[in-house]
């Protein structure tokens, strides 16, 4: 059994891309590891060229083909034939920094933690940095669940081990384009409420022109909230008690507030849409107005998060108008 499976879902990933995911992971370790990667139904001039990269790669990767079922399904998918002590989700355009890859094999293999946390930055498809995000500032430490739940956006953020994952009764959440992801990292952290976090950038995420977030299906106005109420159902009731407050702010930022900017900027401000993501959260946190994070966290202090929270939905978008005029005029 080798120490790390990682899991790539495929699907019409540009060879250009995929290729410099696959060099990244070619690490001093790279016989300790697994690339298990699952084509979810990429079509055919795609896919010949990511088998023609696997052949060419000196990596130890399996290649499944199967029917398009979303990239929860394809992880699944790989998870069920990988082998590896640890499991890492990764995409097939994003890539990794190979020496701290390195450093994290050798940290998994010494402590075996159930989960694994780290740093990550945005980066446009040439690499130019656009964001950084040092959630974690030291070496190996334990960090409180409470804490990682307020960081748990995505299931690549994280190394889980093989029996924690397997165990903890949480199946991916499948059947929407939006918030799968970070509905899924966070019912899986709360059922195994454990983590470990290493202060170093791992991940390089790339910021594609096109991708699902950057350009939202017209049917996946109110994704996330269907994402997050599947996970949440999965969660027992202990679970739910104890992370209540985490659970809350989760649903108070990421659906209320970044859904609803997202049906305004995405969605023609479809107030049907906007209606029901408010009604969710009203309904499934009554009193989430006096979560205590509203009074710890920077983002609460911004202008635009306290008018989505207030429901000023017509003076956000006044003040976005605004915005793009301010900044044509400084352009010209």
């Amino acid at each position: 059994m080798k120490t790390l499976s990682i899991i790539i879902p495929i699907y019409n990933t540009p060879e250009e891309y995929f290729s410099k995911c696959l060099a990244s992971l070619q690490c001093a370790h790279a016989h300790e590891v697994e690339i298990i990667a699952v084509d979810d139904g990429s079509k055919p001039e795609f896919s010949a060229k990511i088998q023609k990269l696997i052949d060419s790669s000196p990596l130890d990767i399996q290649y499944y083909k199967k029917e398009n079922g979303g990239q929860n399904s394809a992880r699944e998918y790989g998870l069920e034939r990988s082998d590896g002590q640890h499991i890492f989700f990764m995409d097939a355009d994003d890539y990794v920094d190979t020496i701290v890859l390195d450093k994290i094999i050798a940290l998994l293999k010494k402590y075996h933690p159930k989960v694994l946390a780290f740093n990550y930055d945005v980066r446009s498809p040439n690499g130019v940095l656009l964001e950084k995000h040092d959630r974690w500032l030291k070496e190996y430490s334990e960090a409180s669940a409470h804490t990682g739940l307020l960081y748990s956006d995505s299931l690549c953020m994280q190394i889980y081990e093989r029996r924690a994952l397997c165990e903890c009764g949480i199946h991916l959440v499948q059947g929407v384009k939006i918030g799968e992801d970070f509905a899924s990292a966070t019912a899986i952290l709360a059922a195994i409420g454990e983590e470990y976090t290493l202060g170093e950038c791992l991940y390089h995420y790339v910021r594609r022109p096109g991708s699902t977030l950057q350009s939202p299906p017209k049917d996946s106005a109110l994704d996330i909230v269907r994402a997050f109420d599947t996970a949440l159902q999965q969660l027992t009731e202990p679970i739910q008690t104890e992370y209540h407050d985490e659970l809350e702010w989760l649903a108070i930022l990421h659906i209320l507030v970044y859904n609803s900017i997202r049906i305004l900027e995405s969605f023609d401000g479809n107030k049907e849409a906007l209606r029901k993501t408010r009604e969710w959260v009203e309904e499934k946190y009554p009193n989430w107005r006096r979560n205590h994070y509203l009074r710890t966290e920077t983002i609460v202090k911004s202008i635009s998060f306290q008018l989505i929270k207030n429901d000023h939905i017509s003076l956000w978008t006044i003040l976005r108008k605004v915005k793009r005029s301010i900044r044509i005029f400084i352009k010209q």
